[in-house]
């Protein structure tokens, strides 16, 4: 195991095979840009497509893959995609279970931050999934030393200062936050995004409090 620095962070690269999880948004795409720029073992990258939300994660997830392929010049991936129904947190770790079951991965990497502050989240139109506990620290190996969860003590605004000391404004481009949804009544008079955000979400919101922008 070696630990690198990215915007004052400590952020373990652990020898491998790794996985990571890489949804398409921010976070889990430069905790990909990492790994494969300090990494020298195979990377397992799993993504997960859902109908309810026309599977547009995984179109996305595809282009950071292939975007940090061409920034890392590492090509020493394997990207495996599931499908399903609706997500859920069952679903998002059915295969990289499976892959730590099977001895093919070490450690699986996921992306998830914590919250903003609450002030900040009191403002938004959705209420919080998840209260922020600052006095929780979440940043280590868990169920049973095989998943690694290290952004877990930072904001969305930490991913932000990351993006900005690696100058990867090319990469943050390619992301999507936005949790459109046309089974929930909050977006019955929202117009659906497409590929792009729909400025209204929890996750959408959040992205321009710490980017400044979506």
């Amino acid at each position: 195991m070696k630990t690198i620095k990215c915007a004052g962070f400590d952020l373990n690269i652990y020898d491998g095979p790794i996985g990571i999880t890489v949804s398409g948004g921010a976070d889990s795409a430069i905790l990909l840009y990492y790994l494969m720029k300090h990494s020298e073992d195979t990377i397992h990258i799993f993504s997960l497509g859902n109908n309810q939300r026309y599977r547009r994660n995984v179109n996305v997830a595809l282009q950071i893959v292939e975007t940090c392929i061409a920034l890392t010049k590492n090509s020493n991936v394997e990207h495996h995609i599931r499908y399903c129904d609706v997500q859920t947190h069952d679903e998002v770790f059915h295969m990289p279970k499976q892959f730590v079951e099977d001895k093919r991965v070490k450690v699986v990497y996921n992306g998830t931050t914590c919250n903003p502050p609450k002030e900040v989240t009191d403002t938004f139109k959705l209420p919080v999934s998840r209260p922020r506990d600052p006095d929780v620290k979440h940043d280590v190996l868990s169920f049973g030393g095989v998943a690694y969860t290290p952004f877990a003590n930072i904001d969305k605004k930490g991913i932000a200062d990351m993006y900005r000391e690696e100058m990867l404004d090319v990469l943050f481009k390619m992301t999507r936050s936005c949790e459109y949804d046309p089974t929930s009544n909050f977006f019955e008079n929202i117009k659906d995004p497409g590929l792009a955000h729909c400025g209204h979400c929890w996750w959408c919101e959040e992205r321009k409090w710490a980017f400044g922008r979506l």
